[in-house]
């Protein structure tokens, strides 16, 4: 018994010092930058790198923001296994196990240690150009959240990983251009409603056109019946502010609650739903923008103004309102404000003039519609900032 035994821990201790030598002593051959080499299974990048006598240039200890503070003493070389780039921790400490593509060269730049923070910048509100009866926000504003590193050696603050990239609010401002060679003109009535509203709405109709009514909250509240009259007749009602201050010269609250309240009162008289309106005095502008936390989403100017405020007789109005029209026009004229019993008699000749060149009235919303530019939701007039747009 004890004869076989003997052989067979022999057979035993010579199979098991063979596995391991397979395991751990067996020569492998690797590709180092190109040539061919023989080596330890098993031996790390960092032994081949010295046995081999791979000479490379260390990269730099720089700062947070890239800056150098000590050459040379960064890392000592950089390794890609296979096609694939490592760090240099990693990279030095593989063990190769045969067959790999070894890739030596200079070494990466080392970054100071650093404290991070996580913060989030707001976006900034740009207008893309200075003229145009139409401002609209093309693209909500988003923010971005990112690290912000603070080198511990240098002080210097530096971006670090980008967690959400955010956008830049942007109000384009531009005429309309009806996009399928329609001839479009816009009626636009301001400060209305009041007790001349049905009588426009009795010529309209009776012309077969529709118009837009910019009205004031206040006088929504005043004439609620006249406002309805205005949807019920298929034309659009959207605001004028409230009660008529220059925004541009008014408090972030102001402005507000012009908006709010007005919008609010068109909702209340008339069911209508809408974002778009014409600022006091026809101007708005970046800082006002900025001011209305995105509850305004179309602002409506004019390309031409019959100046008939001043009252300055029916075919003054008239010629003001025909003499420069082309398609995508936006005329500018009043409900409400003083006497307006020289509009009501020039809006009849204003049609007909127009109408027999071939012109076919619409509402702002029907007019942005018209071109293809225009995203479809703020043609609607009624579009809303995104829940996660700021």
């Amino acid at each position: 018994m004890k004869q076989t035994l003997i052989p067979l821990l022999v057979i035993a201790a010579i199979v098991g010092g063979g596995i391991l030598w397979w395991m751990n002593l067996r020569p492998v051959q690797v590709t180092v930058n190109g040539n061919l080499e023989s080596v330890t299974i098993g031996t790390t990048v960092n032994q081949i790198v010295s046995d081999e006598g791979i000479q490379t240039t260390a990269g730099n200890y720089i700062s947070v923001g890239g800056n150098v503070l000590a050459e040379g003493q960064g890392y000592p070389y950089s390794v890609t296994i296979d096609d694939q780039s490592m760090d240099y921790d990693s990279g030095s400490a593989y063990k190769v196990q045969g067959g790999e593509q070894l890739s030596i060269t200079d070494g990466a730049d080392r970054m100071e240690d650093y404290d991070s923070e996580v913060v989030e910048v707001a976006p900034k509100l740009t207008m893309d150009s200075d003229v145009g009866t139409i401002n609209y926000i093309s693209q909500w504003g988003y923010p971005t959240i990112k690290e912000v590193r603070t080198g511990k050696e240098s002080g210097e603050t530096a971006d670090g990983e980008i967690y959400q990239q955010g956008q830049d609010c942007v109000i384009s401002v531009r005429d309309v251009e009806p996009s399928d060679g329609r001839k479009l003109v816009a009626l636009t009535f301001d400060d209305g409603p009041s007790e001349y509203t049905q009588q426009y709405l009795e010529i309209l109709k009776e012309k077969g056109v529709k118009a837009t009514f910019f009205c004031l909250g206040a006088k929504v509240e005043e004439y609620p019946d006249e406002a309805k009259a205005i949807v019920d007749a298929g034309c659009q009602i959207c605001s004028h502010s409230y009660s008529h201050p220059d925004l541009r010269t008014s408090d972030q609250q102001t402005v507000l609650d012009q908006l709010t309240k007005s919008f609010s009162a068109i909702e209340t008289a008339t069911g209508a739903k809408t974002t778009t309106f014409r600022p006091p005095y026809g101007d708005f502008t970046q800082k006002t923008w900025l001011l209305t936390n995105g509850i305004a989403t179309v602002a409506v100017r004019w390309n031409i103004d019959t100046e008939d405020w001043r009252q300055p007789g029916v075919d003054a109005i008239v010629s003001a309102a025909t003499s420069s029209v082309k398609s995508g026009s936006i005329i500018l004229m009043h409900d409400g404000g003083g006497d307006r019993s020289q509009d009501l008699e020039a809006l009849p000749k204003i049609i007909d003039e127009l109408q027999d060149e071939g012109y076919e009235f619409v509402t702002i919303s029907e007019l942005l519609q018209s071109d293809d530019s225009i995203p479809d939701d703020i043609a609607n007039c009624d579009a809303t900032m995104p829940d996660d747009a700021v």
